[in-house]
């Protein structure tokens, strides 16, 4: 008989459950896709749910299960628990644009977060309560991702600092919500839920849904967080660090012992998971759709062929540059439309050279993800004064070798990856193992959980190489967004 403790991740295209192991490896996992620009909660329930049936728990003993989700998404129930849904229309831009102009800069001192129209909670829910009352009348709760989640598990609905920070009405620094900006706004208070600590015990799962899933009722629900944070406590960061966690995108986040704020206001603020501890977060963007684009378009059968093409391909891609996504984050506005929430406004396209073969295709697009890395990295430690010896590392990217040398050469300092590649199952766990009374503390679970493998050390002749080409990418990027 297994034991362990269920995770599940809410993410951008998919949701994944996982159940890991007290020793910190994970069991079994499955997966079932979805689409984030899609996504609605009527959709995504019996998903949800299906997918945690599929790992096929039986007599496995289960201690405890924690959520994780993508961040900035959110979720209003009624009184019955039903989603409240509504359409987004040109009528709720231009009333987040009212918002934002008003109170953008005061909820981004507060919350570390810019209420960015039709997306971010702090933009649509002003909107909704003046056009349509009755769609706040009838809310009797906003969850975020994985609130909502922990909601279908035990009819509870809480939140924490690490997801609700997201909506632009939070102080970080009190982590609370800012319910003097929410009286300004109209808001009634009574549907921003409970803020609980993070690896907290917030309900138990319900005989319903254990009837479906497999799952044992009266499971322990523990809190769990936003997934980049998770990632990091997967890898076992420590205060100081600066971490990424590559997948679709990939944020760069510094950890911090006290919240800063960047006065140009590019970046983002968090709560962490930790206590007394906060995020400073740059993010690299896009960094997972080039690669996903050239295994699918130029003609690879997998990626370890696509891995060969790049590593047979010299250091700077013969002089190919890739721009299909990543860049230096600027949370603020204006928002662009071409490259959302990147510094510079440019067009899609690899430049540099003509009719480049698909090895110097493909290893400019692994080069273009870790120049960006490196710039959100020199970002975060402008805004902190804050030096780094070593860039932690997890996701999707870390799979690959030769990225993880790359990334280490662009840099100039070590890369460490945790041998678990998926950082943010594992910290979700970690939050599991500390709420079910299995571990004592974040310290004792992430030293039983978490292993890290031997140092990616930078090539120092590469080094001296990428240097050049890291400067030569950033001022083609400039020339572009110039026309």
């Amino acid at each position: 008989m297994s034991e362990g403790f269920l995770v599940i991740d809410a993410g951008s295209g998919s949701v994944k459950t996982f159940l890991v192991s007290p020793e910190g490896r994970i069991l079994r996992s499955t997966e079932s896709l979805w689409n984030r620009e899609n996504w609605n909660a009527e959709k995504a329930k019996p998903i949800i749910l299906n997918t945690i049936k599929k790992l096929e728990l039986g007599t496995s003993k289960i201690h405890g299960v924690s959520v994780t989700s993508m961040r900035e998404e959110f979720v209003l129930i009624d009184k019955k628990g039903k989603e409240v849904q509504y359409n987004l229309s040109p009528r709720s831009l231009n009333h987040g644009e009212k918002i934002l102009s008003e109170y953008g800069e005061t909820m981004y001192d507060s919350s570390g977060h810019w209420p960015v129209p039709d997306w971010i909670a702090g933009a649509i829910l002003p909107w909704l309560n003046e056009e349509h009352p009755e769609k706040i009348g009838t809310t009797s709760s906003i969850l975020m991702i994985s609130d909502w989640v922990n909601y279908i598990l035990s009819d509870e609905s809480f939140t924490d600092g690490t997801s609700a920070c997201e909506t632009a009405l939070y102080d970080i620094k009190r982590n609370g919500w800012n319910h003097s900006l929410i009286e300004d706004l109209g808001l009634p208070a009574r549907i921003f839920p409970e803020v609980k600590n993070n690896a907290q015990r917030v309900g138990e799962v319900s005989e319903e849904i254990a009837s479906i899933t497999g799952l044992p009722s009266k499971t322990p629900v523990i809190m769990g967080g936003a997934d980049t944070q998770c990632g990091l406590l997967g890898m076992g960061t420590v205060l100081g660090d600066v971490a990424a966690v590559g997948g679709t995108t990939t944020p760069v986040q510094l950890v911090v012992d006290k919240p800063v704020i960047d006065i140009k206001r590019r970046t983002w603020s968090n709560n962490h998971l930790i206590e007394n501890q906060w995020i400073i977060e740059s993010n690299s963007g896009y960094t997972g759709r080039g690669v996903r684009w050239a295994r699918e378009n130029l003609g690879l059968e997998n990626y370890n062929e696509l891995n060969r093409e790049a590593e047979a391909t010299p250091v700077g891609s013969n002089g190919l540059h890739s721009y299909l996504g990543p860049h230096l984050f600027n949370a603020g506005p204006p928002f662009w439309e071409m490259d959302k929430l990147g510094d510079l406004p440019i067009k899609q396209g690899i430049v540099g050279v003509d009719k480049p073969s698909r090895g110097e295709q493909v290893r400019s697009i692994l080069e273009s993800n870790c120049y960006a890395v490196k710039a959100n990295m020199r970002q975060l430690m402008e805004i902190t004064g804050k030096e780094v010896s070593r860039l932690m590392f997890c996701g999707g990217n870390t799979k690959s070798s030769l990225w993880m040398q790359i990334q280490a050469d662009v840099l100039g300092i070590p890369v460490v990856v945790p041998e678990v590649n998926d950082g943010t199952a594992m910290g979700t766990a970690i939050l599991a193992s500390i709420g079910s009374g299995y571990y004592s503390s974040i310290d004792e679970a992430v030293s039983e959980m978490v292993r890290l493998r031997e140092p990616v050390m930078p090539n120092q002749s590469n080094v001296k190489a990428y240097k050049n080409h890291y400067r030569a990418w950033i001022e083609t990027l400039k020339s572009l967004a110039q026309g």
